[in-house]
C-alpha cells in the first residue's frame, strides 16, 4: 500500500530533521497507514489518540529513507477484566518523490471469512 504526503520538498534532499519536521506536521494524514488494523491483537483494540511519536528518520540511500516511530494501543475488555495499554515500536521506508514523500506502508487488514475460504 502507498501513501503520500504532498509537500514542497525536492529530490536529494538529505536533512533528516527537515524531513521530519514534515511529516510530523502531517502525521495526522497517515496515522491509519502507520498503525494499521489493530484487529491483529484483539477485536477491541484502540489506538490512543494522539499517541504517535516520531522517534526518528534514519537515511537509507538518495531519495530513500526510514522513518522509526511509536503509538500506543489500548485493549479494554471488562469481561476478560483487561485494561491494559501498550506501546508498539514499528518502522516504514518512504521515499523523496517530486513534491510528494511516498511511503511504502504494508498493508495488515485482518482478512475476511471469504478471504480465507
Amino acid at each position: 500500500m502507498l501513501s503520500r504526503i504532498e509537500c514542497d520538498i525536492a529530490p536529494g534532499e538529505s536533512d533528516c530533521a527537515k524531513i521530519a519536521e514534515i511529516v510530523q506536521r502531517n502525521i495526522l494524514k497517515i496515522t491509519d497507514l502507520l498503525v494499521g488494523d489493530l484487529r491483529w491483537y484483539s477485536q477491541n483494540a484502540q489506538l490512543v489518540p494522539g499517541s504517535l511519536k516520531i522517534v526518528s528518520v534514519e537515511y537509507l540511500d538518495m531519495n530513500s529513507f526510514k522513518l522509526l516511530y511509536d503509538f500506543d494501543w489500548n485493549l479494554f475488555s471488562p469481561c476478560l477484566d483487561l485494561n491494559e495499554t501498550v506501546t508498539q515500536s514499528e518502522q516504514v521506508n518512504f521515499h523523496i518523490k517530486p513534491g510528494a514523500l511516498e511511503f511504502d506502508v504494508i498493508d495488515n487488514q485482518q482478512p475476511s471469512p471469504g478471504d480465507e475460504l
